[in-house]
């Protein structure tokens, strides 16, 4: 079954997640009305949802489909989180049909941040990364430290490389930009930017693909610290946080 992103706000994408007839999870709802105009289109029932992080952006059409749908939410963060029914925590689980659907803790962005790991025998996984983990590039330390947020990555990153990234926002072409002035020679990089730039809606990609692309991921390459003029993983990190926050 085909995942349904849907564009919201500015450049959020929150997901459908088919995972039996006419059913399906969703995440990350920062609207309502879009949502609810995807579910009729693919004539699917709201059963769930799963948020990331408690911020607004993520959270704005929780209450509205909470009601229409009288759906279960999940959420890391109560006390931030208006109708959590409930709380997860690293390593949590919950099974849908064939889907086996992972919490993994993800603090840095958010303090008290997740990610949803989702696994089925037929299926590739695929990993709601919220705004910890773009496409091309990561989410700004709102409240946690770059060491935080590097170890937060490092475990992504140990997840299988056919694994399906569904990110919380579309960053990606300014995103595959940035990296590019720091590997202006990697031939992943400009094929990426390449196929980004013929897309108008969502740029899919994996894991494995992140690894070769993504510079938050890459900071023990050299040609990652050679660009930075640093060895330390997390002071690499750091810096390149600081470079994309100005660019």
């Amino acid at each position: 079954m085909s995942i349904v992103a849907v564009h919201a706000n500015w450049d959020n994408w929150v997901y459908l997640h088919p995972y039996s007839a006419g059913q399906c999870w969703g995440v990350d709802p920062s609207e309502a009305a879009c949502v609810t105009a995807a579910l009729a289109k693919k004539k699917l029932e709201l059963t769930h949802i799963l948020v990331t992080h408690h911020h607004a952006d993520h959270i704005g059409g929780v209450a509205a489909l909470q009601k229409r749908w009288d759906c279960k939410v999940y959420s890391p963060d109560s006390k931030r989180i208006d109708g959590t029914d409930t709380v997860v925590e690293d390593g949590d689980s919950l099974v849908l049909a064939d889907w086996t659907i992972t919490v993994m803790a993800a603090p840095g962005h958010t303090t008290t941040g997740v990610c949803y790991y989702c696994m089925c025998p037929a299926e590739s996984p695929v990993l709601y990364a919220g705004d910890t983990l773009f496409a091309c590039g990561c989410g700004r330390l709102f409240e946690g430290s770059a060491e935080t947020m590097y170890r937060s990555l490092q475990r992504l990153a140990a997840l299988p490389d056919q694994t399906r990234l569904c990110p919380g926002h579309n960053y990606t072409e300014e995103n595959v930009r940035f990296a590019l002035t720091l590997e202006p020679d990697n031939a992943a990089l400009k094929q990426m930017l390449r196929f980004v730039r013929t897309q108008k809606e969502f740029v899919p990609t994996t894991l494995g693909q992140e690894k070769q692309c993504n510079p938050f991921l890459r900071v023990d390459q050299p040609s990652i610290r050679k660009a930075i003029g640093l060895d330390d993983p997390v002071a690499v990190f750091a810096e390149l946080r600081r470079r994309k926050d100005c660019f």
